[in-house]
């Protein structure tokens, strides 16, 4: 028969120990009896009992003794305890309790009463224990959870530093290479920019993020290709795609983006990082390199051809001459060969136009030229040629610094430039302005047709009419050898000034708006040691029209 619970019971008095001890023992419980304070002392700590009945008056030590050491220790501070007292003394109680007793029975007790009690006592102890016990293993519970979230958060503040880390390398990387960085978010937003792309653009990110990118790229390439790898983008496919930025200088740049879609582990879209490389110098030596072969294309054919065209045409002439030295002036054929030599003629100037323009030096004798001046002689030459309805200004500065060149190249450019300004005029009718000047190019200066000069001193040409203009889609070809816009026409004119120009060591520009006019401006540098003109330019001169 399994026990209805372990009680110590103490009790100096014999016949009173063993009528507690009956009593109980038939209730099924089971008694350890002590008859005095010491044994039950060594009763606990042999076998812990779930109740404690002692008497308060006994013989050595009395029951409150025994009370206060068994609160003492902690393995039977938590029994608890019933004082049993033939005396009924509320002092006595009052002291039981502070001594931490649970309950008093007074002798002689009921036993029914008695009964009673131990199994509120035993309940109430066990109560507690499993109280304890649950207290105790939840509490187990919550430090071993709490011991996995103080590691799981150290994890998370480890990857969230590594992460702030990684984010800080890429940033500072970033931000310090030369191209242009930036990056978006699944929605195609930008969210991210470099310092290079902000210092270029002269934005900041929140202008980025809300779209002011499209105020700094070309309205063209805005309009042309942003369609084209819109569609790329909106499919999340890589792209690439060059466009003109205008940097916080106001000047403009090619770039060359090549911008790869980001996917995260899941295969969700997470944005796109693009890298974008400014190739304006790239563009420019492309330019040049190409405009270089076809001049040196060029000057191979016509040093090919030019012996025996030469010598066809030498032997052309010489023959015209010989036969009109013979036919009379009055002949019918003496008018033909006439027109033969002269045909011959304008076959040797094709010739000489085109070596002009080939050559990358003259072969002629260069000597010491005042620009102003040949401008001037020119001018004199082509008033008999034009209109009269055509009106020429011109602003020329004394005493330029000196250039190096052939007299008649430099004439040819001069005459040439103002025979297409005054072709340009409808009805031949309008003004011409001519200026020169002079001016100092620094390295920082911006290129002017994709070709850079090298820094110093040069003196400017520059012709100006009010004329019919020159249409966008005509104005990167009218350098090409054999283009032109006039019937009749070689397309050699122009061609050949800019031969003689980069011949020179200088460079050839135009300026024009339909319907309103053109400029051609001319730079040739000056001779080594040349200095700054002497003089303010001449008051403006309008010449009469002829």
């Amino acid at each position: 028969m399994n026990s209805k619970g372990r009680i110590l019971a103490i009790d100096d008095t014999p016949a009173s120990l063993r009528l507690l001890r009956d009593i109980l023992t038939a209730e099924g419980y089971d008694v350890r009896p002590a008859d005095n304070g010491e044994l039950a002392l060594a009763a606990v700590t042999e076998a812990k009992p779930e109740l404690i009945l002692l008497d308060i008056r006994m013989t050595g030590m009395n029951g409150f003794e025994v009370c206060r050491r068994l609160k003492q220790e902690i393995d039977t501070r938590d029994i608890p305890l019933m004082f049993i007292s033939a005396m009924n003394d509320s002092r006595d109680r009052v002291a039981g309790l502070k001594l931490g007793a649970v309950d008093f029975i007074s002798k002689p007790y009921q036993k029914e009463e008695l009964l009673a009690r131990i199994r509120t006592h035993l309940e109430l102890g066990r109560l507690r224990n499993r109280l304890g016990e649950m207290v105790a293993e939840g509490m187990a519970n919550l430090k071993a959870a709490n011991d996995q979230l103080r590691l799981e958060l150290a994890e998370r503040l480890r990857a969230e530093r590594a992460l702030r880390e990684s984010e800080e390398r890429f940033r500072s990387m970033a931000d310090n290479a030369p191209v242009g960085i930036w990056t978006s978010g699944a929605d195609t937003m930008i969210n991210f920019v470099n310092q290079y792309a902000l210092t270029l653009t002269g934005l900041t990110l929140d202008a980025f993020r809300r779209g002011g990118w499209k105020e700094v790229v070309h309205p063209e390439d805005l309009e042309h290709k942003y369609a084209k790898y819109a569609s790329l983008v909106a499919a999340k496919r890589e792209y690439r795609v060059e466009y003109r930025v205008r940097g916080a200088d106001g000047q403009y740049r090619w770039m060359l983006q090549s911008a790869m879609p980001r996917f995260l582990a899941d295969g969700s879209f997470a944005g796109y990082i693009a890298i974008a490389v400014d190739i304006t110098e790239m563009k420019r030596n492309q330019q040049q390199l190409l405009a270089a072969q076809k001049l040196e294309s060029l000057g191979v054919m016509v040093s090919g051809m030019a012996h025996n065209f030469n010598n066809l045409v030498g032997a052309i002439i010489a023959e015209a001459d010989l036969a009109l030295s013979e036919l009379p002036a009055g002949s019918p054929a003496h008018g033909n060969v006439e027109r033969i030599n002269a045909v011959a003629m304008r076959a040797a100037d094709i010739v000489f136009v085109l070596t002009a323009y080939a050559s990358a030096q003259s072969d002629g004798a260069l000597t010491t030229l005042d620009l102003s001046s040949v401008v001037e002689e020119t001018i004199q030459l082509i008033k008999a040629t034009v209109s009269r309805n055509i009106a020429f200004s011109l602003r020329l500065t004394k005493n330029l610094p000196a250039i190096q060149a052939e007299m008649s190249q430099i004439r040819q450019v001069v005459m040439n430039l103002l025979t297409n300004a005054c072709e340009s005029l409808p009805n031949h009718q309008g003004s011409v302005a001519v200026n020169t000047s002079c001016m100092r190019i620094t390295s920082q200066d911006a290129t002017m047709d994709q070709v850079s000069l090298p820094a110093g001193a040069y003196v400017q040409l520059s012709v100006t009419d009010n004329g019919c203009g020159i249409p966008p889609e005509a104005r990167e070809k009218i350098f090409d050898p054999f283009f032109t816009t006039k019937f009749p026409g070689r397309g050699l004119g122009l061609a050949a000034v800019q031969g003689i120009v980069r011949g020179l060591g200088g460079r050839i520009a135009v300026e024009s708006t339909p319907g309103k006019g053109s400029t051609f401006e001319v730079l040739l540098p000056c001779t080594i040691g040349a200095g700054a003109p002497s003089s303010e330019p001449e008051a403006d001169r309008q010449m009469s029209t002829f």
